[in-house]
């Protein structure tokens, strides 16, 4: 059965960068990373709306009602049957995920709008079937799940879509274990690559692929799931490997210098992050089944991996900035609030972002 709670005055959401692919889990695998991107959303007596951080200065994310977490809001309360007797609303984005970079800044904004939409209309975020609808919304806009996922329930998610005879299409998606101490080491290039839009990245891949590609993908997509549940990364370089959209995509970005320089100094795995041009290595981990791995040593290989990258990237006048991030394993965060400032529901907001940031 649904949930829903009194209607919000405001309500603050916020939800993880993800990165997706991981080498052969094309279009179907997610993984929340903690960056975090999060809106604020208030009843008013006209439209506003203030963008904070990346994208602030208007060049790359629209300061109208164009907007994507504007009109992924504007659709969930149309959903809801409540967007006609809504006023107008006043919108403050807090960005810290860098825009089209590929760590799902698109998906972000898309789960943001719906998610802060259904908070307004007095749905409740955190039941299984109200998560289960917002998948399904967010993933028909974007046409796959990978990011989506991630940015709703968190952590390493697998996602399909199921197109079984006689039923509804639906998305499906399901948590991977991921070891604790892993550590992602992101090299993530300056704005001069950003540009490289979405269409023109999906526009690099063959409309049709040789079955021993496929047959390539799939065993080294079924070899990674099984590497980060058992955290036996011995073989994740080479399940990490790719002949779907990486190869094709090498011609847009300079990124494959990156990945073996990754791999070289250590990392269990290197991958293209989503379409690029970010590019993510693994390190660290608990590894094998008694949990070897420790703290220490995951730090000392990301800061090693980190390294490599930057030489590799000065090599190639590749400009751009290094992150180390984490897991994230929690997706949707919300709080919702009265007219008079009293909270609703959600837990202490700033706290929990300040640990996020």
């Amino acid at each position: 059965m649904e949930s829903f709670f009194t209607p919000a005055h405001r309500v603050v959401v916020s939800v993880p960068a993800t990165t997706s692919n991981l080498g052969p889990g094309f279009d179907s695998m997610g993984f929340a990373l903690n960056l975090r991107n999060r809106v604020v959303v208030e009843r008013a007596d006209e439209f506003s709306i203030e963008v904070y951080g990346e994208g602030q200065d208007g060049n790359m994310i629209p300061s109208n009602e164009s907007n994507a977490v504007v009109q992924g809001c504007y659709r969930a309360l149309e959903s809801l049957g409540k967007l006609s007797s809504m006023p107008p609303l006043r919108f403050e984005c807090h960005n810290t995920v860098p825009c089209l970079r590929g760590l799902g800044s698109s998906s972000s904004a898309l789960v943001l709008g719906l998610a802060a939409g259904f908070a307004l209309g007095g749905k409740e975020l955190y039941t299984p079937i109200s998560k289960k609808e917002l998948l399904q919304m967010a993933a028909d806009e974007e046409g796959h799940a990978d990011n989506i996922a991630a940015a709703i329930y968190g952590g390493f998610q697998v996602s399909f879509k199921s197109e079984a005879a006689g039923k509804k299409p639906q998305w499906i998606t399901q948590r991977v274990s991921v070891p604790k101490g892993l550590h992602c080491v992101l090299f993530i290039p300056d704005e001069s690559m950003r540009l490289v839009g979405k269409e023109v990245s999906r526009g690099a891949l063959p409309a049709y692929y040789r079955r021993e590609d496929a047959v390539h993908n799939i065993g080294r997509a079924a070899m990674l799931v099984n590497c980060f549940a058992t955290g036996q990364f011995d073989a994740l370089r080479f399940a990490m490997e790719d002949r779907l959209h990486q190869q094709y995509r090498a011609g847009l970005f300079p990124f494959e210098p990156l990945l073996h320089a990754a791999l070289a100094a250590g990392a269990h795995g290197a991958f293209l992050s989503s379409q690029g041009p970010a590019v993510v290595a693994i390190c660290g981990g608990n590894t094998g089944i008694e949990g070897l791995g420790s703290d220490t040593m995951s730090q000392f290989l990301a800061e090693a991996v980190s390294q490599a990258l930057s030489k590799t990237a000065e090599q190639f006048e590749i400009k751009g900035d290094l992150h180390v991030a984490c897991p994230e394993e929690n997706g949707i965060v919300s709080s919702g609030f009265d007219e008079q400032g009293s909270p609703l529901w959600g837990q202490e907001w700033e706290s929990y972002y300040s640990k996020a940031m």
